[in-house]
């Protein structure tokens, strides 16, 4: 293979397969929501180029970093729902975010399985927001994890079917800024150095489960690099029993690795993968990538990674209007592409209108 590629050791293991996709935040700034309201795809027309890359994984995840609470305002009172407008009212941007909840049934028409919903941004529309956030996702049919309603005791977690693979998901977030959470409706990440680690050992040992990926929405805003507190905290969920760990949050991306447990396990993790569609034009802000990895599984034992690789996309702006682009697919831009491969290597980069190959080593091809 070509140096620099990131590699896994059970790659080429016989076995069943599925691949499994990731994108950043879905971070909807008033110009992006004004866009949906008026196109005939609503929110799909900012992601349609790359739709098909979404959807070519048989279980794809995002980070939904707005509420959806149809018919709250700011200070959280419930009014007469506007519909799907942007009136700076119902629905705003930043600092406080709530976007129409027609946003989640279009992330599934697009192929979307999963969503975190445990970010800074989930008590924008305060403990109200979260109940109808869920509802929504409920009406949907979206899974999410790392919320839940007020009065509930249910799992933190999220399940999805693929194949007959079983995959749980469970997401947490550093922080809720600063708004107090006074129903326990968010997982924290780091309130507890154990609490999370423990949540991903049980769901690690619960019999039918092949697969645990932790979804943190954690580190520093901007950084390009993991801090000290995101790599200690992957080691530890790492080694009670991760399988991949995808984080969020920095809005930039960040360099992935693969981290070898003391049992042999060799456990993905991409600590950051930017946002995906946001108005952010900064090059860091805009130059994103669809992460994909494989999943295999012998007769015994859990699933494992058996690859990853990923496709640069970047955020186009025209005029007031933002699209999430495959860079390869339009001639750049290059300065985007640069960055990216940066980040992830040039090894590991496919081809976006090529089948998804996250084990080309494998003679024949395993996905």
């Amino acid at each position: 293979m070509p140096a620099g590629y990131l590699a896994f050791s059970r790659a080429c293991e016989p076995g069943e397969r599925i691949v499994v996709a990731a994108v950043g935040d879905l971070l909807l700034h008033h110009e992006l929501q004004i866009q949906a309201t008026v196109a005939k795809q609503r929110f799909r027309v900012l992601w349609e180029n790359v739709e098909d890359l979404l959807a070519a994984a048989d279980l794809t995840y995002a980070n939904l970093e707005v509420p959806l609470a149809a018919g709250v305002l700011r200070s959280g009172e419930e009014v007469a729902d506007p519909g799907l407008v942007f009136d700076r009212k119902v629905y705003t941007a930043y600092p406080r975010f709530n976007v129409h909840p027609s946003l989640a049934l279009d992330l599934v028409a697009s192929g979307v399985d999963v969503v975190s919903t445990a970010n800074n941004h989930a008590l924008d529309r305060g403990p109200l927001g979260v109940d109808k956030t869920l509802a929504a996702l409920a009406t949907a049919k979206l899974r999410h994890t790392g919320t839940r309603a007020r009065g509930k005791d249910g799992p933190w977690h999220a399940v999805t079917q693929a194949g007959s693979f079983t995959v749980a998901w469970l997401a947490c977030t550093l922080h809720t800024n600063m708004i107090a959470d006074e129903h326990g409706q968010v997982l924290r990440c780091f309130d507890s150095p154990t609490a999370v680690a423990d949540a991903v050992r049980a769901l690690a040992r619960t019999p039918g489960i092949d697969a645990v990926i932790v979804t943190p929405h954690w580190g520093k805003e901007y950084a390009p690099t993991a801090t000290k507190q995101q790599t200690e905290f992957a080691r530890r969920w790492a080694e009670a029993g991760a399988t991949a760990i995808v984080g969020n949050h920095p809005h930039v991306l960040q360099p992935w690795e693969s981290l070898t447990t003391g049992d042999g396990r060799e456990v993905l993790v991409a600590y950051s993968l930017g946002n995906f569609v946001s108005h952010q034009p900064e090059l860091p802000k805009r130059s994103t990538a669809i992460l994909y990895f494989g999943l295999g599984r012998a007769a015994k034992g859990p699933a494992f990674v058996t690859g990853a690789g990923y496709v640069p996309v970047h955020v186009r702006q025209t005029g007031e209007e933002f699209f999430a682009e495959a860079i390869d697919r339009v001639g750049g831009p290059a300065d985007s592409r640069a960055h990216i491969v940066a980040n992830f290597g040039a090894a590991n980069l496919l081809a976006a209108d090529k089948p998804i190959e996250v084990t080309p080593q494998c003679t024949p091809p395993r996905e």
